[in-house]
């Protein structure tokens, strides 16, 4: 789904930033996912091959987390001053589902995992061809594979947003957010996750150092750091700090920019038969680094 290809117990992407993905598109959207699965299922079946249904399950919201969306700074304020960006606090609270959610596992990893490598690759080849064909007969569209279905997706995502880059009161209170953190870059787009933005890559930077394998060649990586809570506690502390300077500077940013910024993400997920448009967050997020 994103830019890098790397280790999968490392690569850090929707669940870096403690963002999860709740429905923003609604059943309609859902029910196109669904519809798209079913698809996969009489593709690969008409091929001999086995494939279960794996939509996204429906999402139950933690309290607070719409209102976060939307730009409540008092649900923003109560968040960050216990997790900050939601960078480190995986590591200081492992235990907490608020930053380390249950994760969806995938019902054909199993089948995966005992295959062999020759009926691996062409079960996968098979499954891409299958994932093209389904998203051109549900959704109207031309896809060469899951990654290029991920790629439009946040291109289409990003285009929508760049019409708040010329909303005139949006550019004005991002001028003020600029100037209170201390930053050159004025545009909206570029100032939503900016700060949240350093705090990843600087988590990244310290797994990276303690990583003993080799590092994927000509690819953008971003890591998670193993860190245990009293290792990790340190640099929640200085999270925290910069992320109650982020929502002070941005106390008028926010809660005129988020709503319109989750509405038009919303209608670009909808179009793509899917619910999840807060996942195009940490998305973002993760895209500012390369």
């Amino acid at each position: 789904m994103f830019i890098a290809k790397a280790v999968a117990a490392t690569l850090l992407a929707g669940s870096f930033g403690g963002l999860t993905s709740p429905p923003s598109g609604g059943a309609a959207a859902y029910e196109k996912q669904t519809q798209l699965e079913a698809k996969r299922v009489a593709c690969m079946t008409e091929r001999g091959l086995d494939y279960v249904a794996s939509p996204e399950p429906r999402y139950n919201w933690q309290p607070g987390e719409q209102e976060r969306l939307a730009g409540d700074l008092e649900a923003l304020r109560a968040y960050r001053a216990k997790y900050g960006f939601g960078v480190w606090s995986p590591n200081v609270y492992p235990k907490d589902k608020v930053v380390n959610p249950v994760q969806h596992e995938n019902p054909n990893n199993k089948l995966l995992m005992s295959l062999s490598a020759g009926k691996l690759k062409k079960w996968r080849a098979a499954d891409e061809s299958c994932f093209s064909k389904a998203v051109k007969e549900v959704l109207g569209k031309t896809v060469t594979s899951q990654e290029d279905y991920h790629d439009q997706l946040e291109a289409a995502a990003q285009k929508s947003l760049s019409v708040l880059d010329q909303d005139k009161q949006l550019v004005q209170l991002g001028k003020q957010f600029a100037a209170c953190l201390g930053v050159g870059e004025t545009r909206p787009t570029a100032l939503d996750g900016l700060s949240h933005t350093k705090i990843v890559r600087q988590a990244s930077d310290v797994a990276k150092k303690a990583w003993k394998g080799e590092l994927p060649k000509g690819e953008t990586v971003v890591f998670r750091p193993n860190l245990k809570p009293e290792e990790a506690g340190p640099y929640l502390d200085k999270e925290i700090k910069a992320a109650l300077k982020d929502l002070e500077c941005g106390k008028d940013f926010y809660p005129a920019y988020s709503p319109k910024a989750v509405e038009i993400t919303s209608r670009v997920y909808q179009e793509f038969g899917r619910e999840d448009a807060a996942q195009a967050i940490p998305t973002r997020i993760y895209r500012k680094l390369v």
